[in-house]
């Protein structure tokens, strides 16, 4: 839920995630923390660098409703533009 300090914590501890060291996010990675946004953009590169090494589900808190319910949208809008925050919901319905 946005908890990108923790997040960070999490790969201190356990190392990142990598073929050899693999993670599986079960969804609700964004919504209610402050750094909601950082969360995602970490994990999107994570999986992007390292296919095979981090899986992602997406939860109920990955939908507009959400979003615009429990502070995502309002982050990202803060943080960058409604056209940024559309490119997330197009994301979040792959």
């Amino acid at each position: 839920h946005g908890q990108f300090y923790d997040l960070l914590n999490i790969f201190d501890l356990n190392g990142v995630p990598s073929e050899s060291n693999p993670y599986l996010f079960n969804g609700d990675f964004v919504d209610r923390g402050s750094f909601s946004l950082e969360v995602a953009l970490t994990l999107f590169c994570y999986k992007l660098v390292h296919p095979k090494g981090c899986y992602m589900t997406r939860g109920n808190h990955e939908s507009r409703t959400c979003n615009a319910m429990y502070g995502f949208e309002g982050e990202v809008n803060a943080k960058y533009d409604q056209s940024v925050m559309a490119l997330f919901c197009e994301v979040f319905n792959l």
